[in-house]
């Protein structure tokens, strides 16, 4: 056996072929599907202006209720409780929530064309003596075959790449159809679960206004104690003293008349 030889061939390939792919997006879409109910209580038949104007103030300075706007909101174990000074309504909302899920699909037929010359180099070898039927005539044919391959190689990247790139220049307009529809479900998914929600919510409303009342009367107790406080210093009382003790509020004064 002799030192190899090796022997190049170069291949070349013009380049015209129309190509067309699918671009297909899915996205998905997850939220809250809610429903509620809720009752309204006018509180001006039962409670005085003075003890009203002063529950703002309580409100206020009360850990658990936030401003909500022009009112006042305190959370609840499924729902919240809110005071509208504006109206002196008390509102209590039972609340029920569901996970929904929900998809959309777009696609688009993207179409391009290769048009451009390939070129590549093969290689084989050959010995002087044939060793192993490696002759001159079958290193050509070896290197022709390399060449080819090689040129194959060459067109798969152009076309992948052809194709991604299309890919993503589509991509983001087709993606942008596919979350318009799959908010579109979301929403459709979310107003079905709706009415069976607010039948819930109905049920658990009883529940979440007795938790409701509990702490709004905690306050309300708070604001009876500023008005009769307010009331006895306005008229100059003496001797005013309070407590409270177990939820019961103790209030002492003495009016001259």
């Amino acid at each position: 056996m002799c030192n190899p030889r090796r022997v190049r061939v170069r291949a070349a390939r013009d380049l015209s072929d129309a190509w067309e792919q699918e671009v297909r997006r899915q996205v998905t879409r997850r939220g809250q599907a809610t429903g509620d109910a809720r009752i309204r209580e006018p509180l001006t038949a039962g409670i005085g202006a003075p003890t009203l104007a002063a529950l703002t103030g309580v409100l206020a300075r009360t850990a658990g209720w936030e401003r909500d706007g022009e009112s006042f909101r305190h959370a609840l174990d499924g729902g919240w409780l809110s005071y509208h000074p504006a109206t002196r309504e008390l509102e209590i909302v039972a609340e029920a929530v569901a996970e929904v899920t929900a998809s959309g699909e777009a696609s688009a037929v993207v179409r391009g064309q290769l048009a451009e010359t390939v070129e590549a180099e093969g290689e084989g070898i050959y010995y002087d003596d044939n060793y192993g039927g490696r002759t001159q005539r079958y290193a050509r044919r070896e290197a022709a075959r390399n060449a080819e391959r090689a040129v194959d190689a060459q067109v798969e990247a152009l076309l992948a790449a052809a194709r991604q790139q299309a890919d993503s220049a589509e991509g983001t307009a087709v993606e942008a159809a596919a979350a318009a529809r799959a908010d579109a479900a979301l929403a459709e998914a979310a107003a079905a679960r709706a009415e069976a929600l607010r039948r819930e919510a109905a049920k658990r409303l009883v529940t979440v206004g007795i938790q409701g009342r509990n702490i709004f009367h905690q306050a309300l107790a708070g604001a009876y104690r500023d008005a009769i406080l307010a009331y006895a210093r306005a008229r100059h009382a003496e001797g005013i003293t309070w407590s409270e003790n177990n939820g019961v509020l103790d209030i002492e004064f003495e009016l001259r008349i």
